[in-house]
Formats: structure tokens, sequence, C-alpha cells
């Protein structure tokens, strides 16, 4: 299995033949929840219901299927009875156009309509439900779950390409656990095919099998996130590895969206109390009255204080901050961040991009403004620039 996973990842990334445009990924759904029972139910197309080679039930649109977990098996029933039970099982669409819908019952939680296919397994006494799905349907849902549904699609196909890349480029994260990806953000949300917006769908296969390089030829970290609030960071200054193409970039065109800014408010004595925790002493001296204003007109990288220091990105995570770029005014016995933007800040600004589309810029103009030193290029052509090496 994972030679297997290593040989399809190569020829995804140099392109060594025309199948990548078709390739299925395996995505594990509903990965954070342990669910124990829930209803499958085609949606459009037909389906087969199978155990390995064992066809257990031909379905329908709206047939519907309920499985639990019982004494280490998946029990398997329908509205007019049991068709027993079973150690895996696969939903393999066999229509021309095939989608189905997943309901956990244990615990209850909301249902989601995926594209293709569906594998279950039973691992540690719940299941695993990994969706296996054409990259580009991926990649469609992807989207909708990251971008929402109201923007120009100049910026869908911007970030097509950045989550087309992120996932190739992340493919090997979950190898180990049976999967490739999860739904989760630090994967990629994927909360559910596309089914709001023909912008996004229209967007996903014009650019099919675009993707984004450095100027080695090798897959970027496509990083994005909500809002910069007018700075993006380089990537030293969150993850301490430099990029070439993940620079701090100037972004006059996010200052202006609904996550552009924020303050939080709290005293002075939870900062000491804070600081001193953080082996920062706050005696000020005799004749001083202690300040711990900050500012950063430029993104910095620590606040800095009485000879000590603490990282912007672990003042964030401490207190819940939405991002590193604030402020701290002091007001006698409180202190008030003002802050800028929500995220950790490197790469695309999606409030920016968007707004970049909704000025006419076109994508490659989009992407090229948050990642530097890159070029967008199809599969096919990375095959061609790496025989040429």
């Amino acid at each position: 299995m994972r030679i297997y996973f290593k040989i399809t990842v190569l020829l995804i990334i140099i392109g060594f033949s025309t199948q990548v445009f078709s390739q299925r990924l395996n995505i594990s759904v509903y990965n954070k929840y342990n669910i124990r029972s829930i209803i499958v139910s085609p949606v459009a197309g037909k389906y087969e219901l199978r155990s390995g080679a064992k066809l257990v039930l031909k379905m329908k649109r709206h047939h519907v299927v309920m499985l639990d977990i019982i004494n280490d098996s998946i029990y398997v029933r329908t509205l007019t009875g049991s068709l027993g039970s079973f150690a895996n099982l696969q939903f393999i669409g066999v229509g021309k156009s095939n989608y189905f819908r997943i309901k956990p019952i244990d615990p209850d939680y909301k249902s989601r309509d995926y594209d293709d296919d569906l594998n279950i397994y039973i691992k540690d006494n719940k299941f695993l439900i990994v969706n296996n799905v054409d990259i580009e349907n991926y990649i469609a849902g992807v989207v909708q779950s990251e971008g929402g549904t109201k923007s120009p699609i100049e910026y869908y196909k911007s970030q097509a390409i950045i989550c087309r890349t992120y996932a190739l480029e992340n493919l090997f994260r979950h190898i180990n656990e049976g999967f490739h990806l999860c739904d989760g953000v630090h994967c990629q949300a994927y909360y559910s095919k596309c089914l709001l917006s023909d912008d996004i769908l229209q967007a996903t296969y014009d650019t099919k099998g675009l993707i984004i390089v450095d100027t080695t030829l090798s897959l970027i970290t496509a990083t994005f996130h909500s809002n910069c609030g007018g700075q993006t960071t380089g990537s030293e200054n969150v993850w301490l590895q430099p990029r070439s193409y993940l620079k701090s970039v100037d972004d006059k065109f996010c200052t202006s969206g609904r996550s552009a800014k924020w303050t939080k408010t709290i005293t002075v004595s939870q900062w000491e109390k804070y600081l001193k925790k953080k082996r920062i002493s706050t005696d000020s001296g005799i004749f001083n009255l202690n300040n711990y204003s900050f500012s950063q007109a430029n993104r910095k990288k620590y606040y800095k204080y009485n000879g000590g220091r603490i990282p912007l990105k672990t003042i964030r995570n401490d207190w819940k901050l939405r991002s590193t770029f604030f402020e701290i005014k002091q007001e006698g016995n409180t202190l008030v961040f003002i802050g800028k933007g929500y995220g950790h800040g490197v790469g695309l600004c999606q409030e920016g991009a968007m707004e970049m589309a909704k000025q006419g810029y076109t994508y490659q103009q989009i992407i090229q403004f948050y990642y530097k030193n890159i070029f967008v290029v199809s599969l096919k052509a990375l095959e061609f620039f790496k025989q040429d090496e």
C-alpha cells in the first residue's frame, strides 16, 4: 500500500501520465468525530454496495442503508431488513454522475453530500469514513468550504489552483492512517461536494490540472488565510522555515474586509501574571510606571519587554487572538489589543484576493501578487520541463 501510494504521487508531481487528470484521492470525512452509526443514501446516479468482491446490494436514488458497529463488525440493514455484518464496505458509483448523502446518527451530526465513492472501515472502535473522490470534484468542494459562494470567478480560479497545489504537496500527510488527507482545516476544509455555486465548478474545471511551482519546479506550500490586515508575513515568522515565495507583501486590498479589524481587552494584572509565567520580570524600577504598550506599524516577530521576548504567534495562541498583527494600548489598569486581520498571515489573503477579483485582476495576477518567484503551470507542462532537465 505504501509503495503504491508513493508511485501514484510521483506520477502526479512529475506528470508522466495524463491519467493524473482523473486521479482519485482518499479523503477521511467526519475525521475528528467518533461515529458509530450512520445512514448512507445515493442522491444521484447508481451505486453498488460491496464488501471486497462480494456484492451486497444494488442501490438507486434515495435507497437507504443504515450502518452500525456491533461486535467489531459493520452491521448493515435497510428499511426492509438486515443484510448482514461485514468487516468493511464500499459504495461504488456505477452511474454516469454519482453522489451520495451521509448522515451520522450516533452521535447526531449534520448530513453531508459527497461525489463519487465511499469506503467504510472500523478503526479504534469507530467508523473510518473515506470519500474516494476525483481530485477536481474534491477541489471544488474545498473551494466552497474554504472560500464561500459569493465571490468573483477569478478569485475562485486562484483558490482552486492554490487548493490543488496544497493537496498534492501534502498528499502523504495521513498516509500511515490509510488515506491521503482529512476534511479538517489543517489539510483543507472539505465539508461537502460543491452544490452551491456554478462559478466554483466552472473555475475548478477551467483551471483543471494547474498548479504552482517555485523556481526549482517543486510544488509550493500554498498557504492561505482569511485576512492579513494590510500586510502578509514571511513564513519564517510563523513556522521558522523560510520559503522564497512566502514573503511579506503590503496588501491594500483587504483593509476594508469584514475580518480586517478586531479588539480584545484584558487587565494589567492578567498580563503581568502572563509575563511572569513566561519568566519575564515586571519590575520596572522604583521611579517608573509599568508600560506594556506595544506597536508594530509593520509586522514583527516578537513582543519585547524588560529584556525578555515572546513570539507573537505564542501570544496569539495563548490568548486566542485572531492574528499576530496587533498593537497593545495601556489605559490605566486595562490593556487593549487593537488587531488587524484574521489568521496566520502567510501566503494568499482571501479577502484581499476577493477584492482584487472584484477590481478586475485575473487569477494569474492574484497568485503572483501573494506568492513571489513562482510559476503557474499545468502538470503536462511540468512533464515537459522535467524531461528537459
